[in-house]
């Protein structure tokens, strides 16, 4: 093969490569940008006072569409009643706008058992409200045990553990 070409075949092989090269790079930063699944966030650890509880929800358009890559904020007591930076943390949904954290249910804090929890995501207005416990004795019967979560109880690694689900719903900015 005369020199020339031998030039023309190498120069032609760096400019595959380089092209390869650059669409894998392309590629892995489109992934990147991409909403994964939820994060887990994990505010109980083994010792800590009260009963293991793991939430999950759905994070929702008012037309039903998931929100993907929303942003969760929690806050609350731990087991004992007291707020502590232990128990408070962020989270965001999966492409499905799904949502997952393990705590403890709160102890008593002036009143009734409740999780602060709130989502936001650009676009939509930011909610706040609280995830309240039905069979909390302070619950007022005609009105917040309507809004109450049923814990349902399982053994993992014999563990007991209490498991609920909380779904929350997003207004689009500018919808009345």
């Amino acid at each position: 093969m005369p020199r020339s070409s031998r030039i023309i075949t190498l120069l032609v092989a760096l400019m595959t490569l380089s092209a390869a090269a650059l669409m894998a790079n392309a590629s892995r930063a489109a992934s990147s940008t991409e909403v994964t699944p939820p994060t887990a966030l994990n505010l109980w650890r083994p010792g800590d006072p009260g009963q293991a509880v793991r939430i999950s929800g759905w994070v929702r358009s008012t037309n039903g569409e998931p929100v993907a890559g929303a942003t969760i904020y929690i806050r609350q007591a731990d087991g004992t009643g007291n707020y502590t930076p232990e128990y408070q943390g962020t989270l965001k949904t999966g492409k499905d706008g799904s949502y997952r954290f393990s705590t403890v249910v709160p102890g008593q804090y002036y009143g009734i058992k409740h999780i602060h929890i709130g989502a936001a995501h650009d676009g939509y207005e930011y909610l706040e409200t609280e995830i309240l416990f039905k069979g909390d004795p302070n619950l007022d019967p005609q009105s917040d045990s309507a809004f109450a979560i049923h814990l349902e109880e399982a053994t993992v690694k014999d563990k007991t553990v209490l498991f609920g689900r909380f779904d929350m719903m997003l207004r689009p900015l500018g919808s009345d």
